[in-house]
């Protein structure tokens, strides 16, 4: 009797220890398995999470840029009517002066007291003492007239001298206006010009000189061409900087992309490609503006030339150049929605503006760009681009030529770890076919992690036979013994087979996701192609438009100039 008691106690024993055993065994192997498939999700929720704050950041980057270059182009504006301000003033007194002259209603000692307080409010500024010479050779005060004189060219040589060659015409003076010519042209230096050279250009293409004074002009302007051009060097520097201002027109980013925006792993090739695809007909339009410009020859030759004295007299001086420069970048940056890249790229296209000594070329280029910072009118941009048009083409050429080579030949996509590459998205079936098999085999992998519970179902079987055995001796025991073995049993099985039921359900639904994610990239995929094939064909119109621009496209008097120089 007390052998049985004895058997039965170490029987119970050894089945409560393998019981427990087994619970632990099963409870690894399913943590094991549900970590390992939490692990892959984690990973690609921080990769998905990664891509999202960095499109964060440089939203707020974009954001915090438009916001300091807003302010930035209040304070330089505020600096530049501090430091600056008079001067403008200055400059609206000068044809002021003429046109009160022109109808009688200006005094002589009005005009005395008005320049000769501007000699104290702007000391070491040019036109302060040209004003002073102008009001004393309306009133014959010849002693003022020489010294003021004396006083403006050595403040600024150049620029009295300029100013004095137009006043002359417009007083109809044309000797001594021809004169002033003379003692302007000889001191230039075609490889060293100043900014206001652009203001003979002007007077050139605006045909406001009498015949021999213009002819002196182009004279000099088609033997300063022909010099620089003689070589490769002017003419190169000059197609560097109009292949970067091409690159530079293209339009922004409009969103229209999202998934490949997300999902495409070479998707700042594909933007930047496409934006320079789409900078052909903003180039276009660009010339067709410029064709489009003439002059307007109702007007009168003193109206013409007040507005040619008033580009030299508000064109900014040497010294405003810095904070001319700084304002015209945070103007950019908020043209550009705060994209400083972009920005900056057209910036670095139009640097040049803001030197103050360039070459002729240089010089028709910065007309070329941006008439208004320039200081010229559409008509002598005109002329510009019809001198320069040999090398815009050539530029052009190879700006299409590198746009086409930097096409990217594939689209690379990363849909939830699958990772796969497009042409033009006529490969759908297939690149769905791979992404099904993709998820087959991570469907295997995902099952092969998760091991049957061959362990805890010997262990059931033990006991579901130590309880037929227990049977011998106790009706009780042996009950007892069948019944946690079959339940311990069927436990382990149930729960085998609903987390391999969660996995197969969890892929299934990660695989319906990711195959509608990649048909909207196929679709997009499509689409961008149909684009970009389409904006790059505008590059054709582009060139005929610049083949097409000859002297006959301006206005008459622009025509016969751009005939004599070219």
């Amino acid at each position: 009797m007390s052998q049985q008691v004895i058997s039965y106690a170490d029987l119970s024993i050894i089945n409560s220890a393998l019981r427990s055993i087994s619970s632990d065994m099963s409870g690894v192997h399913s943590e094991l398995g549900t970590l390992n498939f939490k692990q892959d999700q984690i990973e690609d929720d921080l990769t998905k999470l990664a891509d999202s704050f960095a499109r964060f950041v440089n939203a707020d980057l974009k954001h915090k840029a438009l916001q300091l270059a807003e302010t930035r182009q209040g304070n330089l504006k505020q600096d530049l009517q501090i430091k600056f301000g008079y001067y403008a003033e200055l400059r609206r007194m000068a044809t002021g002066i003429l046109q009160g002259v022109d109808v009688g209603i200006v005094s002589d000692d009005t005009l005395r007291f008005s320049t000769e307080e501007v000699m104290i409010k702007a000391p070491g500024y040019w036109l302060a003492p040209a004003l002073v010479a102008l009001a004393a050779w309306i009133r014959d005060d010849r002693d003022n007239n020489e010294k003021a004189l004396t006083e403006a060219l050595k403040r600024d040589d150049y620029k009295t001298t300029l100013f004095f060659l137009l006043l002359m015409r417009r007083l109809q003076r044309n000797d001594a206006s021809l004169k002033w010519l003379e003692r302007y042209f000889m001191h230039q230096n075609p490889h060293h010009l100043d900014r206001e050279f652009i203001i003979i250009l002007e007077a050139v293409t605006t045909g406001v000189f009498p015949p021999a004074a213009r002819q002196f002009m182009m004279t000099n302007v088609k033997s300063w061409l022909d010099q620089l051009t003689q070589g490769d060097l002017f003419i190169n520097e000059q197609k560097i900087q109009w292949i970067r201002f091409f690159k530079a027109m293209g339009p922004l980013s409009n969103d229209k992309y999202p998934l490949l925006e997300k999902f495409s792993t070479n998707w700042e090739l594909l933007e930047a490609s496409l934006r320079e695809a789409k900078a052909h007909e903003v180039i276009c339009a660009h010339f067709k503006s410029i064709v489009a410009a003439s002059a307007d020859f109702s007007k009168s030759t003193k109206v013409q030339l007040d507005e040619i004295l008033s580009l030299l007299v508000t064109n900014f001086d040497d010294e405003e150049l810095p904070l001319q420069e700084q304002v015209r970048l945070n103007q950019l940056i908020i043209q550009m929605d705060g994209d400083k890249s972009a920005a900056q790229a057209v910036m670095d296209a139009e640097k040049n503006i803001f030197s103050e000594q360039v070459d002729f070329l240089q010089l028709l280029t910065n007309a070329s760009f941006n008439p208004e910072l320039s200081g010229v009118t559409k008509v002598t941009q005109s002329l510009a681009v019809s001198i320069s048009q040999p090398w815009i083409i050539e530029a052009y050429d190879t700006y299409t030529a590198e746009s086409r080579n930097g096409i990217p030949q594939t689209i690379e996509l990363h849909i939830d770890g699958f990772k796969v590459s497009t042409s033009n998205g006529s490969d759908e079936t297939e690149l769905i076919e791979k992404q099904n098999t993709y998820y087959q085999n991570v469907l295997t992998i995902e099952l092969g992690k998760l091991s049957f519970p061959y362990g805890d179902v010997i262990i059931g079987a033990l006991i579901f036979l130590g309880g037929i055995w227990a049977f011998t001796s106790s009706v009780i025991a042996g009950l007892i013994g069948l019944g946690i073995g079959s339940v311990l049993t069927w436990n382990r099985i149930d729960k085998y087979r609903k987390a391999k039921k969660k996995i197969t359900d969890d892929l299934e639904e990660r695989a319906r996701k990711a195959k509608e994610v990649l048909r909207g990239c196929i679709a997009e995929t499509v689409d961008y192609r149909i684009e970009h094939a389409a904006e790059d064909c505008k590059a054709e119109l582009v060139l005929q438009l610049l083949a097409s621009i000859i002297p006959e496209d301006f206005s008459s008097v622009s025509r016969e100039t751009a005939r004599s120089i070219i």
